[in-house]
């Protein structure tokens, strides 16, 4: 299951490793017994987020359009 969250505290990239800390966004991906956090340069370069176009303004979100 994915999940967009906002770090509280500090979280660590699964992938790149960086710190992320208030009010930093990551994705949160449940992948059988662990969850794996990746931030968000990490969660585009990977195609778990994507960049569209809502009411006139560029978005990030991890959300699918399908």
């Amino acid at each position: 299951m994915r999940r967009g969250c906002i770090a509280v505290g500090e979280i660590t990239c699964s992938k790149c490793g960086r710190t992320l800390r208030h009010p930093d966004r990551y994705l949160a991906i449940d992948e059988d017994t662990q969850t794996l956090r990746y931030c968000l340069d990490c969660a585009l370069k990977l195609g778990y987020a994507y960049q569209k176009e809502e009411k006139g303004e560029r978005v990030i979100t991890f959300f699918s359009t399908d």
